[in-house]
């Protein structure tokens, strides 16, 4: 860079010397300028003011006052045991510095105000003599072995005060001219080579003051920059200064944090306050000048970066140690020894690494991942960041234009006297340039001369700028002026140049050249409704900011406290805690594992800035360092190593004196080059932790790729050619820093469409297989610290993103990048399936980390899944010649497909699941939760060749699941417990409907129906074989909880209703009758009219006519006693209607003496056969009726008879009045019987005449629904004890109760009840986004008839669920109120029919919809409809009371109000037992009866699920869901509370990679259970898969969402609620008698 200018290292030299420090007092002896100097000095020292008020000073005259200088000069050179005269040497020179003060001190002689330049700059050189070593002594200032302590800290003191005043005066010092600058700058170097260049050693003054005179010597050129920016010489000079001194740790500390500090002020004005700032609050104000402009931070910013020169050097000690300081220290070795051989060198490994740390923060910068440590809560603040308008212009001419320094020097200056002020306004309030980083190789690193601040950012990054076009400032004028030396215009961008090194191995150089100029404002993207900046925290406490001399304090310990600054901008706000504690030998580690934070705690990494600049212009900067940093130590490494050895073998030996200070350079050809020769300390392996991080920093920068973006060949080469090295599997299997940290950094490099990545597939499977499969993972580190956790997280990241490529790419060839050879047996895609699934197997089973477990169990079910589509897509039979493409690998690829097939991924997920669900999954939640959510998407394959033993068992686990969690102790029993056994009855169901034939083992269906009573009652009737079992009526109902309860009734249900039988005659869209009051009428013979359709009129009409009872407060019964119209065969007929909680069915019954087999022969002969009857008249004998038998009177009374009264002495009794009126009873009778016999013997029908016998008449009048209610049992009266306190006190329970009909309110009521659908409901919403759309008007315009988009989105739609058919859809459609209808039912709302887009799934005629028996999901399309049908139900809603009638309908109102109380406290997500309430016995669940319509119990919306597909990954950052919100309404929000959120929107992000895969990327509210399994934040997929998976995340999403609502309800206890809601209203309180009465009593 500055090759052709010359150095000022002689000069410093000489002033290192003394030279310029020399006094007229060093001709005399020591003692008498001694005096001299006490005399004189302590004089001055007496009118400074520091023991007594100042006094003016008497030295009036030049002559005088240079007088006084000599003398000082002297007493500055005095040996340091006099320190008092040394110390009040220093107070008179600091004091006389205040001439350049604004307001000198009074005691500062007027020779010295009148030309302060002149005597500072003689003052600055005098201060040479207390730095430098004194004569007569060799080195005594360096070496404590000379000198005690106490003396070496008083020096130490009195160079620190001189240090504080120069930089004080530099500070506010307005007249400092550019001699009296270069002086200052030129002392401040040489005084750190005499400190610095000398070889380290252990507290002597060098080592105490290293920081401090550094930290100096740049904050002071940081300033010169702003203030006269300083030569190309001295700048060359102070590189070449700074490759002296990289033996201290304090060089690239000091280094990194103006690096940092300048790149946060670079980012600032580049990009705009929006991008994610990097700032050092603390530290800034101190260390960037204030005035320093866009342009000067631009040139200081790149010659800093470029100030230590390359920092792999710092793994060579040969050349570190090339110094005249270290040949004289070999030189002068008791024993002999070499220049690398030098103790202090045992700390360049961990000056290479802090150099990296360094090298890597700045990335981080550039990339904007930066997260505020801290505060915890300020982690969710979300920014907007600016969009990248304008492309790289990637140039390739040839020519590279040299520039002017000299006028890039004196614009510089002229920009700083006349436009300061300006230039800051104009810079942060006008425009906001980008950043566009351009090429710079080796040879712009060498070679670089700008002729201005903006040429040097052109140089570097292709600059774009812009700013308000309206208004023309002066800088720009400036800027214009000196950048047309470049041949550029000040409105147009002139690239200039490009190299490329002809070996290759550099990257190509793109130089620019670009103004500062007129341009069109960006505008800035729009965000998700409020525009924030992310907070920036401070880094840690300024570097040297407070000086200490404690003699404790060692080289390493500031080591530790320095480099924390580096690793501050990668670490997460709970590194401290997470990150074990570093060893002494090196800092605390900045492993960028912990900028991975725990997804299990809800806290995910920042997604990186939009506006970055491109991979390439990264690469540009810092590529060269990294790629060469990250083969260190590798076998092309070794290699070159010796290919250099062997060349040097060939020159004789040679010590050459080199220019620089006459340095002295050796090549020695065995000798010094020799690796052998170095100490153990310093063998290239302890360089690895600075390799670890130089290529997990590229790892960064190349999973920072952009859709679309394109990599250089070259680089994505370098890479691949670093990362194998890297990869390499050492014998012992150990993982190191280097792996640890490829690990860390690559969970998005197979997801990024990298040319060529395909070709690490083995190397990143062989480190899988040694970090995952491993309990106890051996971490082979040095420096760095890594959590086992997150590297664990991360090499999952990596797995889930390759789990397809086997079944994707088949038998394609994977090249070898380490061998050329064609002959070695070619590597297939299929080849490497097995040791993927033996991976994601045996990580399984030792992962301890519930977050890790729950991404392994998403990536198994896609595995399994993925599978089973494969093999139900292709036919591995016929189709071996399509999966072998190579015929030498057939016959082992058709043996991994035999072995590996679904059947066998089948059987072995469902085993390894099930097991550690039992053994040590059961008390995490999430963990349970996703196991359970898994063993359903397994119950749902189609297998070919499905083992029903595994079934079986998996059943038989799930339901041990379920009674041990039910087992455990009453404190145990939590809202998490029972969300657990509530998701295990679910899964079960699932089970037992896929595979119906399970419920014909016996053993199977009382395992099921036991864990069914358990649930439902809370304990088993026979909880042992030999016990006995307990009826129901002697165990008391006591279940975990209500949602227990619920959910056993459930399963219950589904196993005596549904399985075998779902999906019913209805299809799957319904597991209810189609049938209503209304149908039914239409098919009565009772109708006036014969036309079927206007026999009734409305449902009132048909509601009257039948009857209603209900049962058991739960279940509606209509009774229809009227036959249907199409019955030829007269019979007792009742239809019924049953409405219970779960849903409406019909039935038809008829009472038959007869099987319909046999009843159907009819016999209708005319004459039957009947036998001739016979006329006799038999005679009908008289008798008399006697009242007691004959021989009564023969008997001989007794007492007794005469306790019996006599008729006569009735007569006496009663009267004879009484006894005549009975007697003329009896007469009468005895006439009228003789009458009676008289008429029948004379009449046609006695037997005395001939009459035939013929059939009665058809009976059409029955009492059906009485015969029914008998036959049933429900007019079984309950039998009451009334001698029972217990059953006297209770109110009678009636097994019927009647309705009143006669309301005109019940129908509407009846309506509603069927509204409510017996299964869950959900909706998802599914927008195409296409690159760059940010708004919601765009998003939504894409799917207009005009409008086209990809087709494999189109595609993926129809794999969600089937298309149906609004008007003719009897379930759930996406809303309210077209929902559940009839078909053929009268619709409200009727789409118009002008609606012909096949795609065009919108709500408004067609939806895609799913269903099994316990769910159902409609995928709703939004588009400009929407919105408008959305406004006018809005509209609607408002204008009819209808928020009242709905509320009890909601479906996220519970009517446990205890539980809703208790749903405000949070609670964790373990399982274990809460030894808080260790020792209460549960309370048995009760529901409150009656209506649940209380507002104050609302809680959540539904989830609201979105689907999104990108075309461009990076628009998820500005996706508008607030915006889209409008669009997804579904009807049921009646209260504001439960108007959806943009932050309780899940979103699943759909991106569609060049390799035909689909990328996953999940968004939602951080919720304790918002993640639901299969799909996994990050997670690659086959096409051939996203629909289902999608589907089964969102009904696990919405699942969740209802378990961890305590005031939820399922749908059957919604409709039991209603059904007691209608009794309540319409109930008639009957008696016995009369309930009997009103079934002999016709419906109208």
């Amino acid at each position: 860079m500055y090759s052709e200018w010359a150095s000022l290292s002689a000069e410093i030299n000489a002033n290192s010397c003394g030279a310029q420090c020399f006094s007229v007092l060093n001709k005399f002896p020591a003692s008498a300028g001694r005096e001299v100097v006490i005399s004189v000095v302590k004089q001055l020292g007496t009118n400074l003011g520091i023991t007594q008020n100042a006094e003016p000073s008497h030295l009036v005259k030049d002559d005088e006052v240079k007088w006084c200088m000599d003398v000082i000069c002297f007493g500055l050179s005095l040996p340091l045991q006099e320190h008092e005269t040394i110390k009040d040497c220093v107070n008179v020179y600091c004091e006389w510095l205040t001439a350049l003060h604004p307001q000198p001190r009074i005691s500062v002689p007027k020779p010295i105000c009148e030309d302060a330049n002149l005597y500072a700059r003689q003052i600055i050189n005098h201060f040479h003599n207390l730095f430098v070593p004194r004569q007569g002594e060799i080195l005594p200032f360096l070496y404590q072995t000379k000198l005690g302590t106490d003396t070496i800290k008083r020096q130490a003191v009195l160079c620190h005060r001189v240090l504080r005043t120069l930089q004080q005066t530099a500070q506010i010092s307005q007249q400092m001219d550019r001699q009296t600058w270069d002086t200052l700058l030129l002392f401040l170097l040489a005084i750190n080579e005499i400190l610095l260049a000398p070889p380290t050693v252990k507290d002597d003054v060098g080592d105490q003051l290293c920081e401090r005179v550094l930290s100096v010597l740049f904050e002071v050129w940081l300033l010169a920059c702003v203030r006269c920016f300083p030569s190309p010489s001295l700048w060359k000079t102070l590189q070449e200064s700074c490759a002296m001194w990289r033996h201290r740790v304090a060089l690239v500390d000091q280094w990194n944090r103006v690096n940092l500090a300048m790149t946060a002020k670079l980012l600032e004005f580049s990009y705009g306050p929006d991008f994610t700032q990097l700032k050092n609050v603390e530290d800034e104000s101190q260390l960037i000048p204030t005035g320093m402009s866009n342009d000067c931070v631009a040139q200081t910013w790149y010659r800093f970066l470029r100030m230590i020169g390359n920092p792999t050097a710092l793994c060579s000690p040969h050349l570190i140690s090339k110094s005249p300081h270290f040949v004289q220290w070999a030189l002068t070795h008791e024993k002999g020894a070499e220049t690398h051989q030098h103790p202090c060198l045992q700390m360049l490994p961990q000056i290479f690494l802090n150099a990296m740390r360094g090298i890597s923060s700045q990335v981080d910068a550039f990339l904007g991942i930066y997260r505020a440590s801290g505060n915890p809560q300020d982690q969710s603040v979300v920014t907007n960041l600016l969009e990248i308008r304008h492309s790289l212009n990637e140039a390739t001419s040839s020519t590279l234009q040299q520039f002017i320094h000299s006028n890039s020097v004196s614009n510089i200056s002229m920009q700083q006297t006349g436009a300061s002020s300006q230039t800051q306004h104009h810079h942060h309030h006008h425009h906001y340039p980008h950043l566009h980083l351009h090429g710079a190789g080796h040879f712009l690193r060498d070679n670089f001369v700008s002729s201005s601040a903006s040429s040097a950012l052109n140089a570097i990054m292709g600059h774009h700028h812009q700013q308000h076009h309206q208004q023309q400032h002066p800088q720009q004028a400036q800027l214009a002026g000196y950048s047309s030396i470049c041949g550029a215009s000040p409105t147009n961008l002139c690239p200039v140049g490009g190299s490329i090194s002809a070996g290759g191995s550099h990257s190509a150089g793109v130089v620019g050249c670009i103004s500062f100029s007129t341009a069109e404002a960006v505008p800035l993207s729009s965000g998700s409704g409020n525009n924030s900046v992310t907070p920036t925290p401070p880094l840690q406490r300024r570097l040297a900011k407070s000086f200490s001399v404690a003699p404790s304090v060692t080289t390493q310990q500031k080591g530790l406290s320095r480099t924390a600054l580096i690793s501050l901008t990668r670490s997460s706000a709970n590194a401290a805690a997470a990150a074990p504690t570093t060893p002494t030998s090196g800092p605390p580690s900045s492993s960028s594992i912990n900028s991975l934070p725990s997804i299990g705690n809800e806290i995910r990494p920042p997604p990186l800035s939009m506006a970055r600049p491109k991979c390439n212009s990264i690469l540009h900067l810092f590529g060269e360092w990294l790629f060469e940093a990250a083969h260190i130590g590798g076998d092309t490494w070794l290699q070159n190593r010796k290919k250099q050895a062997c060349e040097a073998s060939k020159r004789p030996s040679s010590m050459i004196m080199e220019n620089r200070k006459g340095s002295i350079s050796l090549s020695q050809p065995n000798s010094l080059n020799d690796p052998s020769s170095l100490p153990p300390t310093l063998t290239i392996d302890k360089y690895e932790s600075g390799r670890a991080e130089a290529i997990g920093t590229l790892c960064k920068i190349f999973c920072a790729k952009k859709t679309g973006e394109e990599i250089l060949p070259v680089y994505l080469a370098r890479f691949y050619m670093a990362l194998q090295q890297c990869l390499k599997i050492t014998e012992s299997k150990e993982c190191d820093e280097t792996l640890a940290s490829i690990l860390l950094h690559s969970a998005d490099l197979f997801r990024l469409d990298l040319d060529g990545i395909n070709v690490l597939l083995p190397g990143f499977i062989a480190a899988l297989e040694i970090v995952l499969p491993d309990k106890d993972l051996k971490l082979k580190t040095q420096a760095l610290t890594f959590n086992r956790t997150d590297l664990r997280r991360s090499a999952i990241n990596i797995l889930l993103s390759i789990m397809v490529l086997p079944l994707h790419y088949q038998a394609l060839p994977i090249r070898n990048l380490a061998s050329g050879d064609t002959g070695e047996k070619v590597l297939t895609f299929m080849q490497l399936k097995a040791r993927l699934m033996n991976i994601l197997m045996n990580a399984l089973q030792v992962e301890l980390d519930a977050q890790n477990t729950h991404m392994l169990l998403g990536g198994l079910l896609l595995c399994v899944q993925d599978a089973v589509t494969f093999e139900e897509t292709f036919d591995l039979g016929s189709g071996s010649e399509h999966l072998s493409g190579a015929a030498g690998a057939q016959h082992h690829e058709e043996n991994l497909l035999s072995s590996d097939n679904a059947h066998a991924l089948f059987v072995r997920a469902t085993y390894l699941v099930c097991h550690r669900l039992i053994s040590s999954w059961k008390t995490d939640l999430n963990v349970s939760l996703a196991a359970l959510e898994l063993l359903s998407g397994l119950a749902r394959l189609h297998i070919r060749d499905t083992d029903a033993l595994e079934c079986k068992r998996a059943v038989k686990w799930i339901c041990d699941y379920i009674c041990y969690q039910c087992s455990r102790p009453p404190p145990a029993h939590s809202k998490d417990l029972h969300s657990t056994i509530v998701a295990a009855f679910q899964c079960t169901a699932a089970w037992l409907m896929q595979h119906p034939y399970l419920l014909q083992e016996k053993d199977c269906l009382q395992t099921v129906l036991e864990v069914v009573e358990l649930g439902i009652s809370g304990t088993k009737s026979q909880s042992k074989n030999g016990d006995l079992p307990k009826f129901k009526d002697e165990k008391e109902l006591k279940p975990a909880s209500m949602r227990v309860r619920d959910a056993a009734e459930n399963l219950l249900t589904i196993v005596l209703e549904q399985v075998g039988y779902f999906p019913s005659e209805c299809g799957p869209e319904s597991i209810s009758s189609l049938l209503d009051e209304m149908a039914l009428m239409k098919h009565c013979n009772s109708l006036p009219t014969g036309d079927g359709s206007a026999g009734v009129c409305n449902a009132e009409q048909a509601i009257s006519k039948f009857k209603y009872f209900v049962t058991e407060n739960s279940t509606i019964l209509a009774l229809l006693e009227e036959p249907l119209g199409n019955d030829q065969d007269p019979q007792p007929t009742v239809t019924l209607l049953i409405r219970g909680p779960f849903g409406r069915h019909a039935w038809t019954m008829q009472l038959r003496h007869l099987p319909r087999s046999k009843s159907g022969i009819k016999y209708h002969a005319a004459n039957p056969g009947r036998p001739i009857p016979m006329n006799d008249i038999t005679q009908r004998p008289e008798c008399e009726q006697k009242n007691f038998p004959e021989g009564v009177d023969k008997v001989q009374p007794c007492v007794a008879d005469y306790s019996i009264p006599t008729l006569d002495l009735i007569r006496e009794q009663y009267g004879a009045g009484i006894i005549s009126e009975l007697e003329a009873m009896l007469e009468n009778q005895n006439i009228h019987e003789k009458l009676a016999w008289a008429e029948s013997d004379n009449s046609v029908d006695s037997l005395s005449h001939s009459h035939e016998c013929v059939p009665p008449t058809v009976c059409h009048e029955f009492h059906a629904a009485r015969l029914f209610l008998s036959h049933f049992g429900f007019l079984s009266f309950e039998i009451r004890k009334p001698n029972d306190p217990v059953e006297s006190l209770a109110p009678p329970q009636r097994p019927l109760i009647v309705l009143d009909t006669k309301s005109a309110a019940f129908a509407t009521d009846l309506d509603k009840l069927d509204k409510l659908s017996a299964r869950t409901h959900d909706t998802v919403y599914c927008f195409y986004v296409k690159a760059g759309q940010s708004s919601a008007q765009q998003i939504i315009g894409n799917m207009a008839e005009d409008q086209s988009y990809d087709a494999h989105f189109a595609n993926m739609l129809q794999t969600l669920g089937w298309p149906v058919q609004v008007a003719e859809h009897s379930g759930w459609t996406g809303f309210a109120h077209n929902s559940w209808s009839l078909k053929g039912a009268d619709r409200q709302h009727q789409a118009n029919n002008n609606v012909t887009s096949e795609s065009n799934y919108n709500g408004a005629q067609r939806v895609l919809y799913w269903a099994d028996v316990s769910s159902e999901i409609a995928f709703v399309v939004p588009n400009a409809w929407n919105l408008r049908y959305n406004n006018d139900m809005d509209a609607c809603s408002l204008s009819s009371n209808c928020s009242e009638q709905n509320t009890a309908s909601n479906v996220w109102i519970r009517s446990d109000e205890t539980g809703s109380m208790k749903s405000s406290k949070p609670r964790n997500l373990s399982l274990e037992l809460d030894t808080g309430n260790r020792g209460k016995e549960p309370v048995p669940p009760t529901r409150r009866k009656g209506t649940v319509s209380k507002p104050t119990l609302l809680v959540q919306a539904p989830a609201k699920v979105f689907l999104v597909w990108l075309e461009s990954f990076e628009d998820y950052l500005n996706f508008p869901v607030e915006d889209l919100l409008v669009y997804a309404r579904t009807g049921e929000e009646v209260q504001p509370m439960q108007l959806p959120r943009a932050a309780d929107c899940h979103v699943i992000f759909v991106h569609s990679l060049q390799s035909g895969l689909l990328r996953v990327k999940l968004l939602g509210p951080p919720g304790r259970m918002s993640f639901a399994t299969p799909l996994v934040d990050g997670m690659v997929l086959s096409r051939r898969v996203v629909g289902n998976l999608v589907r089964q995340t969102a009904l696990n999403i919405s699942r969740r969402r209802r378990l961890d609502n305590d005031n939820y309800q399922p749908p059957h206890v919604r409709r039991r609620l209603k059904v007691q809601d209608i009794v309540q209203k319409y109930k008639m309180d009957l008696s016995e008698a009369e309930l009997l009465a009103h079934l002999f009593q016709r419906s109208v």
